[in-house]
């Protein structure tokens, strides 16, 4: 997590606030899918109290008496949930390995966290974080089922080596095999090394995604950055697929 609350950076994901938007009016399994996964590729402001790092969580409680840590997905829900406030709220970024971190920690008594209470009000449970932090190789219990495949489509690193040499904010590419967890569904994990943060980042890894897409034997895929705390995990000590060859 970013560690000065006093200065935090402007974020908008405009995708992500138009599928909370969306699952509000029509929650259904799809909106739902669509939320998980440009969530897990977006940063998150979590109100937070005290200073030095020695921070404390906002909170909010359900009629069962479960907690649960609350997070904003832009700038503007932040601004909005706590204007009039006399005294300047502080918070700070997160990625969405960061809250799984948080809300996994014993000492925490977390049951999951919610993003923008008191509007669009999207919950994320400990179970479900459990088996999404399995999926993307977040924790160390060895449930994770990320890794190398057996052969990588045909096509596949041409098409890379080429989309290098146009894509100038893209270095290095790593790809995996991510089994999503409890089913046999395959799906491709990209991880790629780009310039840039915020919106402009989402931009170039939802291109590289769609660049992708023709060349991967008809299955799905994730593209994250490598920056991301579970795609440090999953390509630690792995050769990249693809490397720009000024490099």
């Amino acid at each position: 997590m970013s560690d000065d609350p006093n200065k935090i950076e402007r974020i908008e994901n405009e995708k992500l606030v138009e599928l909370l938007g969306r699952i509000r009016q029509d929650s259904s399994e799809e909106n739902m899918i669509a939320v998980l996964k440009e969530a897990a590729v977006s940063r998150f402001i979590v109100p937070v109290d005290g200073s030095d790092g020695n921070y404390s969580f906002h909170a909010v409680s359900d009629s069962k008496g479960l907690k649960y840590m609350v997070v904003y997905c832009d700038s503007d829900s932040f601004e909005v949930a706590f204007e009039g406030k006399k005294e300047h709220q502080n918070g700070v970024l997160a990625g969405f390995a960061d809250l799984i971190d948080v809300v996994m920690a014993p000492k925490m008594d977390l049951s999951g966290f919610v993003i923008n209470p008191g509007s669009e009000e999207v919950l994320f449970g400990k179970e479900m974080l459990k088996m999404i932090a399995a999926q993307m190789g977040i924790g160390g219990d060895g449930t994770a089922k990320v890794g190398e495949p057996d052969k990588y489509p045909p096509e596949l690193k041409k098409a890379l080596d080429g989309y290098l040499q146009i894509e100038s904010t893209v270095s290095k590419i790593w790809v995996r095999l991510m089994r999503e967890n409890g089913t046999d569904r395959l799906i491709w994990l990209i991880v790629a090394n780009a310039e840039g943060e915020g919106e402009p980042l989402k931009y170039t890894l939802e291109n590289l995604r769609k660049y992708c897409l023709p060349y991967l034997d008809n299955m799905d895929a994730m593209v994250v950055s490598d920056s991301e705390d579970f795609a440090k995990k999953v390509i630690e000590g792995v050769k990249p697929f693809a490397t720009r060859e000024d490099d």
